[in-house]
């Protein structure tokens, strides 16, 4: 998967404040389920999603409405 773009739009087809399996995250963004793996995890850093469970028991929540990406000011150094 490229990077911030399909990502972004993956996270957005993703229910909000619903808890689904990873299973049905797969088909929520039509991906494979190794790709909605990576989906998740990038939701997770980025503070989108809520994870519960591990394994194939592994449920995943958008508590997010947005992308939320650091915005470029932040990545800047600090003077």
């Amino acid at each position: 998967m490229p990077p911030h773009m399909d990502a972004d739009r993956a996270l957005m087809l993703l229910p909000y404040e619903e808890w689904i399996s990873v299973a049905a995250a797969a088909q929520h963004t039509k991906t494979a389920p190794q790709a909605a793996a990576r989906v998740v995890r990038e939701g997770r850093r980025r503070g989108v999603l809520l994870t519960r469970g591990k394994g194939a028991a592994q449920e995943v929540m958008r508590i997010y409405r947005g992308p939320r990406r650091p915005s470029r000011r932040s990545m800047k150094p600090q003077k």
